[in-house]
C-alpha cells in the first residue's frame, strides 16, 4: 500500500506547517484505551504528520478506531491482536509512506517507507511493541528478538525504530 500525500490548501495559509521540511513523529503507548488513541490524534491534528502507536485498541476483526484526518496503516495478520499501528495525516505536506509487509509482518511489529523529493534515500521505520512471546518453546522470547534480528538492511539504508520497550520487564 503506498498513499502519497500533497499539502492543501488549508496547510499552505500555515506558513510554520508549510515552511517545514522536517517529517514531524508522535509515538504513544495506549495502553489498549480508544480515548488516549483519540487525545492522541485530537492533540496533535495539524501538528504531527505520522502517528505512531503501541497497545492500541483493536477489535476482533482487527478494526479500530479512525479519524477524518488520519489514514491507519496496520498489519496483515489474522486471528491475533495487532498491538501497532501507524496513522498518517492526510493532509501533510508531499512525501509517501509505503507499508512494507515484505520486511516484517506482525502483530508485534511493522514497517513503513518513506519517501519524500528532500529525502535522497527512503526512510524505513519500523513500530515495534516489544512483546514477550506467549509461546514457551520460543528461545528467543521479545519481539525484538523474534522479528527485528530477521531484518536484512544495506549498510546504507536510513533507519528509525520506535518502540515501547517494555523497560518495566526484567528482560
Amino acid at each position: 500500500m503506498s498513499i502519497e500525500f500533497e499539502m492543501s490548501q488549508n496547510n499552505a495559509n500555515d506558513k510554520s506547517f508549510a515552511n517545514t521540511s522536517n517529517i514531524r513523529i508522535l509515538q504513544h503507548n495506549c495502553a489498549r484505551s480508544t480515548q488516549i488513541m483519540h487525545a492522541c490524534m485530537k492533540f496533535v491534528k495539524n501538528k504531527a504528520d505520522i502517528i505512531i502507536l503501541q497497545e492500541s485498541k483493536m477489535r476482533d476483526e482487527n478494526i479500530t478506531i479512525s479519524h477524518s484526518s488520519f489514514i491507519c496503516i496496520k498489519p496483515n495478520v489474522q486471528n491475533t491482536r495487532v498491538r501497532v499501528l501507524i496513522f498518517v495525516a492526510k493532509n501533510a505536506k508531499k512525501f509517501t509512506c509505503t507499508s512494507r509487509l515484505d520486511i516484517v509482518n506482525s502483530e508485534d511489529m511493522q514497517a513503513i517507507s518513506i519517501a519524500n523529493n528532500k529525502i535522497q534515500r527512503e526512510i524505513l521505520l519500523f513500530n515495534i511493541y516489544n512483546e514477550k512471546s506467549q509461546n514457551a518453546d520460543d528461545e528467543q522470547s521479545y519481539t525484538i528478538e523474534r522479528e527485528l534480528a530477521k531484518v536484512m538492511l544495506n549498510s546504507e539504508q536510513k533507519v528509525i525504530i520506535v518502540e515501547d520497550f517494555n523497560a518495566h520487564h526484567s528482560w
